[in-house]
């Protein structure tokens, strides 16, 4: 099966694995399983960070990419046809934000299982998502 991480995800996976559920610590250590960080995962890091909306002490997010290597997770680049198909995703619940929903759309187009506990993303499961938490 192939996975895509939501950020939070990935960050739990490579600093605090005692927030993800065992169903997902299952997955992400199966072999067989195909694991993705999205590079928009790193770019929602990396702003986030400059912003002061995340902080991370004593840990450089340069690292994150090697990081991401190392637990043998493979990088997934939106294609040109993911960002420009992103406006036929309906907005729902106001949720608005790009990051999510670049995420949520690169999901279905892609045909991945994204795994997130993000409670609102089960309002994109109608327009095909495959979510796991």
């Amino acid at each position: 099966m192939k996975y895509l991480l939501d950020t939070h995800t990935f960050i739990w996976s490579v600093m605090d694995s005692s927030k993800l559920s065992e169903s997902v610590k299952e997955i992400i250590q199966n072999p067989d399983n195909e694991i993705f960080v999205s590079g928009i995962s790193f770019w929602e890091i990396a702003i986030k960070t400059q912003i002061g909306k995340m902080k991370f002490e004593n840990f450089n997010i340069l690292h994150l990419p090697n990081i991401a290597t190392q637990y043998d997770f493979s990088v997934f680049t939106p294609s040109a046809y993911d960002y420009v198909t992103y406006s036929e995703l309906p907005t729902v619940e106001n949720h608005k934000d790009p990051f999510d929903r670049m995420l949520i759309h690169s999901a279905i187009k892609n045909n991945l299982i994204l795994l997130s506990k993000d409670s609102c993303f089960t309002n994109y499961e109608k327009f095909g998502l495959q979510l796991f938490w």
